[in-house]
């Protein structure tokens, strides 16, 4: 019986943290009815940013709807964005974890890209839509924006949003679902349906960046950098910093694990990733600590993506001109939530994270799951009541997480620095929760026209 933190798929977990399964096979029932569906339009090849919504929502949902992901195409055009560069349309659904059907099916959520040549049957159908840097979803096609502003990284967080309302609507959501939804990632304070939500056109994108953390959130950091529309991405460098190995686990959040992945260095693989698509990259396996100084000839800017606030807690020391940290929650209640620091601000990394997020083992491993698991492992191995109450809560003290969530996540990550090349508007904090979306906490930067410098190079036209 596998039962440790490095083994346990995040879905199964929370369906045992929050009590919904009396038992660990009953969780697994629940969850292999977890199915998304998606129908693709006909004017997908046509369009970067829809496809970057087809990849990221196919990627994130097999990691969390462990039924599968259903995906019906109108035909098998080649594709241009990033990740699925040169193929076609049915290899990188295979690729990232969908399966090609010939029909969708009322009883599961569906998720529309584009055109579609029929009305598609869903137990609830949303729309995917995007213009400049707002994307979302909408339940009425005539509601969709104008979508002639391309930008792959508003179809990203499109995709995102899709994919976690049609989670949320699966576990019993009333309203996740049935409502039209999305942010701007240019104004995420306004309403994104509005032209000045829209942004102005990203011209310059980044050419050095260290990624520190290439976990769940530093994964999802790639993924978005890799669907960002760079011409010559021989002169980007990205210097790579993580110590761990990536662990069965972390297939269930990290957008570039899988099993070919599992007990190598997340350095390594995220290296490869990023090089297969002529990204330049350096590592370093250490962790960040106090000792960790960049050198003139390296990043000034860096992507956090860490889980203790310890390191965070010295990000400032550590010579970057521009840091933008991300934290997640990790418990029943919150895993939902993103918390975004920018950096310099009128905030210091010292004091904006002070305690460290995750589920509260002490009530989780009261519910039913956990107490069967507790009996089976007693008949099952010759562990004393102790060890196994203390793997027990080991397993119940690990955050709960969702890839869709750090997609999200990274979207607003980039964009600050994106902002930042664009002379657009910077943020000290942004705070968004898809449970209900609609109500981001922003705090504009008081700090924003502290220089910082990631150096540039142009987009291609799309």
């Amino acid at each position: 019986m596998d039962f440790s933190p490095d083994e346990f798929h995040r879905t199964i977990k929370l369906e045992l943290d929050e009590g919904r399964a009396r038992t660990l096979d009953e969780a697994h029932d629940i969850v292999a009815h977890y199915v998304f569906q998606i129908d693709v339009g006909v004017d997908v090849s046509e369009s970067e940013t829809r496809q970057a919504i087809l990849v990221t929502a196919v990627n994130a949902a097999s990691r969390a709807f462990l039924g599968g992901v259903r995906v019906r195409l109108p035909d098998n055009r080649l594709m241009g964005v990033g990740w699925a560069r040169g193929m076609d349309m049915a290899t990188a659904v295979k690729t990232y974890g969908g399966e090609i059907v010939e029909s969708l099916e009322c009883e599961y959520p569906t998720l529309v890209i584009g055109k579609v040549v029929e009305q598609p049957p869903g137990s609830i159908i949303l729309h995917t839509t995007w213009q400049g840097w707002s994307g979302g979803v909408v339940e009425e096609e005539k509601d969709r924006l104008a979508e002639s502003l391309e930008f792959p990284l508003a179809g990203m967080l499109a995709a995102a949003i899709g994919v976690s309302e049609a989670f949320q609507h699966l576990r019993g959501d009333a309203v996740a679902g049935r409502r039209s939804i999305g942010l701007s990632l240019w104004e995420p304070q306004g309403d994104w349906r509005d032209a000045p939500a829209y942004g102005k056109p990203c011209l310059f994108l980044p050419k050095r960046l260290w990624l520190i953390g290439l976990g769940h959130l530093g994964q999802a950091y790639a993924w978005a950098l890799g669907l960002l529309p760079y011409g010559d991405l021989s002169a980007v460098e990205l210097v790579l910093q993580d110590c761990d190995s990536i662990v069965k686990a972390n297939k269930s959040t990290g957008m570039l694990s899988d099993d070919a992945s599992v007990n190598r260095r997340k350095t390594r693989v995220v290296a490869e990733r990023l090089e297969a698509l002529g990204f330049g990259t350096a590592i370093t396996e250490r962790r960040f600590d106090s000792g960790t100084q960049r050198s003139v000839e390296e990043p000034a800017v860096a992507l956090v993506g860490v889980d203790d606030p310890g390191p965070r807690q010295l990000l400032e020391g550590a010579g970057f001109a521009l840091i933008v940290d991300a934290g997640l929650g990790g418990g029943t209640r919150n895993y939902l939530d993103i918390l975004i620091h920018a950096f310099p601000s009128g905030l210091k990394a010292k004091t904006a994270w002070t305690t460290r997020s995750g589920s509260a083992a002490s009530w989780v491993v009261d519910q039913l799951a956990y107490l069967d698991i507790h009996q089976r492992l007693s008949q099952a191995t010759e562990l004393t009541d102790g060890e196994i109450q203390c793997g027990i809560i080991e397993v119940a003290g690990t955050s709960i997480g969702a890839a869709f969530v750090g997609c999200v996540a990274a979207t607003f990550v980039l964009s600050e620095v994106l902002r930042a090349l664009a002379g657009g508007p910077r943020f000290e904090v942004v705070g968004i929760s898809l449970r209900t979306p609609h109500r981001p906490q922003i705090s504009n930067n008081t700090y924003k026209d502290a220089p910082a410098n990631p150096g540039f190079v142009r987009a291609r036209t799309l």
